[in-house]
């Protein structure tokens, strides 16, 4: 997990450099968009950010179908440790007692 947390600060450092870079030595470079030209220096953190979001919502969902396949495994298990419990109610005694020597034998 360290090294991922470094990779996203490395990048992220990065995305934000060449976003500095780009407005200092090329601030009219722009893409143009429906809505009118957008700068390259805002266009690329952008994208960037958007990446991460949408990655971390993917992220969040897989850790929540995570928890519910946990909690769904639990419940399992529950339900198998039960029907143990009843089994040995129903079973008491599973070594054949020799009637005529001592318990604590």
């Amino acid at each position: 997990m360290a090294l991922v947390n470094w990779l996203l600060l490395v990048s992220g450092l990065l995305v934000a450099g060449t976003g500095l870079y780009l407005y200092g030595t090329y601030p009219f470079l722009a893409l143009p968009t429906p809505w009118g030209p957008w700068p390259l220096y805002l266009l690329l953190p952008g994208a960037f950010l958007l990446g991460l979001g949408v990655g971390g919502l993917y992220a969040l969902g897989l850790a929540w179908a995570g928890r519910r396949e946990r909690a769904a495994a639990l419940r399992r298990v529950r339900a198998l440790e039960r029907e143990v419990a009843e089994l040995k109610k129903a079973r008491i005694e599973e070594i054949p007692r020799i009637p005529d020597r001592d318990l604590e034998a």
